[in-house]
């Protein structure tokens, strides 16, 4: 039973896609249609139709020669857009390119403001560091009286700073700095109060 169903069904499609491909070849100009006898029924032309031509009725005129009496389909031409929607498309499409841009250049510039106010804070500390007084540096000539290691400590012992900053400053131990501190005429502080 279902076989049959099956069967039947088959051939109902293979009908209908040959009956289809006759009527897109028929449409297409691949296929002539039946030849109209003048005085045969139903071959009087539609009502609001324009009457056939009788010199091309009759084959006379025309150059295909044994074309004559043939109802060809019309030729299919694509309809032509109308040109607002082209427009209208052109307009989106460089509307949607022009944010895309925007977008772009916005986190471009978020970028380079980032980029401007690490800089300013940089010169910023610059400025401060440069305002502030710095420490004295280790002048030139030291008094070489002492061994020449510790004409740095003795240069800082004599502008009042304590044995601890000496020590580190200095990377001496802190029984050095004191000692340091001591012959430099400064009372030897330790830091611990």
């Amino acid at each position: 039973m279902t076989a049959s169903l099956l069967a039947a069904a088959g051939v109902l499609l293979a009908l209908a896609a040959a009956f289809g491909a006759w009527w897109y070849a028929r449409a297409r100009g691949l296929v002539p249609t039946a030849a109209r006898s003048p005085g045969t029924a139903g071959s009087s032309p539609p009502a609001g139709s324009e009457p056939e031509d009788p010199v091309r009725e009759h084959g006379q005129g025309d150059d295909k020669g044994g074309d004559e009496g043939f109802d060809y389909a019309p030729e299919l031409r694509p309809r032509p857009a109308p040109q607002a929607d082209e427009a209208t498309f052109r307009n989106a499409f460089d509307w949607q390119h022009v944010r895309r841009e925007l977008e772009r250049l916005k986190a471009r510039c978020d970028a380079q403001d980032r980029v401007i106010a690490g800089l300013r804070a940089e010169v910023e500390d610059l400025r401060d560091r440069l305002a502030s007084p710095a420490p004295a540096a280790t002048p030139a000539v030291v008094s070489t009286a002492i061994s020449p290691e510790y004409d740095a400590p003795l240069v800082y012992a004599r502008q009042g700073l304590d044995a601890a900053a000496i020590a580190e400053r200095c990377g001496i131990t802190l029984a050095e700095a004191q000692l340091v501190c001591a012959m430099a005429g400064a009372r030897p502080q330790t830091g611990k109060g």
